[in-house]
């Protein structure tokens, strides 16, 4: 279907030319760009911000607890922004509602951004804070067997490699898996043809990133074949966790995402699979302007309770 109309002003945005910024001035654009289409900001019972000592660095988390006391499944959320920006203030609200919305606790984590903390480390890092969720679900009020991890973007790469790396390592269980908008293949060796369809006009482009994000993220674009980096190349797919996975018509990233699915689907591994029709890359944070970022929104809460057989 047509581009939605809600995106023609957004577009008009020179986005290019903030690619000559510093990392750090693009990082601030970025963080102020979600201001006027992120959600409010609802109460929980309650928001603690707390450190988990990984062997990467001291990381940040923000746990989102119910109003209720008992022991809650947990879901363990990663913030996009292209290994280099984003933090957890960027989906603050999100986190919220989800929590409110599935009565469940919600872990967002704060990694460490490349190029800083280059690949593996952030998802070397992501997957030790969810083991210590685990290992620490007792005073967490956390109940273990019920751990789901989810992400958009990047966010859900790294969430989609913690699954994998959960079944091969047998550290701790992961009970479902949201990936939304996700970069599952790092410099397209699959040949998704929405990197062509999609490549320019339409807020992230193909260029940018595979020679942007990707090379600031990995050491030798090489690596962009591990497992670890591109999930779509695991060796097998069977025996993972159930997903939810979205896309949107136009995101560069559609098509990935959807033979991930596939993957999965082939596998054993039940899917749910939706196509957001008109929508661009990004769209889940914009929950003040746009129906279907809050649309995807319930569907990953419908999702979660049903994973936590809530």
């Amino acid at each position: 279907m047509p581009l939605n109309p809600i995106f023609n002003d957004l577009l008009k945005t020179d986005f290019h030319s903030m690619y000559s910024m510093s990392i750090d001035e693009f990082r601030d654009y970025y963080l102020k760009s979600w201001d006027d289409f992120k959600g409010d900001v609802i109460e929980v019972g309650s928001v603690i911000n707390h450190t988990v000592q990984t062997s990467k660095r001291d990381t940040p988390i923000r746990i989102y607890n119910t109003e209720t006391e008992e022991d809650h499944p947990a879901f363990i959320w990663i913030h996009g922004g292209g290994f280099i920006f984003g933090s957890i203030e960027v989906y603050d609200s999100i986190c919220r509602k989800i929590t409110n919305n599935v009565k469940c606790t919600v872990i967002s984590i704060d990694y460490g951004l490349s190029q800083e903390h280059k690949f593996p480390e952030p998802v070397e890092e992501c997957y030790q804070v969810v083991r210590w969720v685990y290992e620490n679900a007792k005073e967490l009020n956390i109940l273990p067997n019920k751990i789901a991890v989810g992400g958009d973007s990047v966010g859900g790469t790294i969430a989609a490699v913690i699954t994998q790396l959960s079944r091969d390592r047998n550290e701790f269980p992961i009970v479902y898996q949201i990936e939304i908008n996700t970069m599952f293949d790092l410099l397209g060796k699959t040949k998704p043809l929405s990197r062509k369809e999609n490549a320019k006009g339409y807020r992230l482009e193909t260029e940018e990133i595979e020679k942007y994000y990707v090379p600031n993220y990995l050491n030798d674009l090489s690596e962009a074949e591990n497992p670890m980096a591109s999930p779509i190349f695991t060796k097998t797919f069977k025996n993972l966790s159930s997903a939810c996975i979205i896309t949107s018509e136009y995101d560069p990233l559609r098509d990935e995402g959807e033979h991930y699915a596939k993957c999965l689907s082939e596998a054993g591994v039940d899917v749910c699979l939706k196509r957001y029709d008109g929508i661009i890359h990004g769209f889940f944070n914009m929950q003040r302007t746009l129906p279907e970022a809050r649309d995807a929104l319930n569907l990953v809460c419908t999702k979660l309770k049903e994973a936590f057989d809530l």
